[in-house]
């Protein structure tokens, strides 16, 4: 389905989380800018933006996995090369990468262990 197939209030939901500004998504739309700024008053209007760009920025989170998989194998065959210049780059850069793959499993970790407190029945909230 494309955007222009959808109501306008949802296509400038799209639209806005996107990033594109009130006056440009009504234009987009169909609505004046006004119209896209009275809808953003509405808190469920708000909600919808929110939810599309979580929507948005769980695409662009499962594409960069894919291409971090991809990296890495890259990195990795790099460290065979003839260049020892090339090997040693590439061994830096994903030496490198360690402190925050780690800090991030570490911090994820504890925000599932503070989820799991914080529940009634010890499982996670989400």
């Amino acid at each position: 389905m494309a955007v222009s197939d959808l109501d306008a209030k949802t296509q400038v939901a799209l639209l806005l989380a996107q990033g594109a500004t009130s006056d440009k998504a009504g234009e987009a739309a169909g609505v004046s800018g006004r119209t896209v700024r009275r809808w953003r008053e509405d808190p469920a209007f708000e909600a919808q933006i929110q939810e599309a760009r979580r929507a948005i920025l769980s695409e662009a989170v499962a594409a960069l996995g894919a291409a971090a998989r991809d990296a890495v194998a890259t990195l990795h065959a790099a460290l065979t090369e003839d260049s020892a210049a090339v090997r040693v780059r590439a061994a830096a850069v994903l030496l490198g990468a360690l402190p925050n793959l780690a800090e991030f499993a570490e911090l994820s970790d504890r925000i599932a262990a503070l989820e799991a407190a914080l529940t009634p029945d010890g499982r996670n909230a989400a």
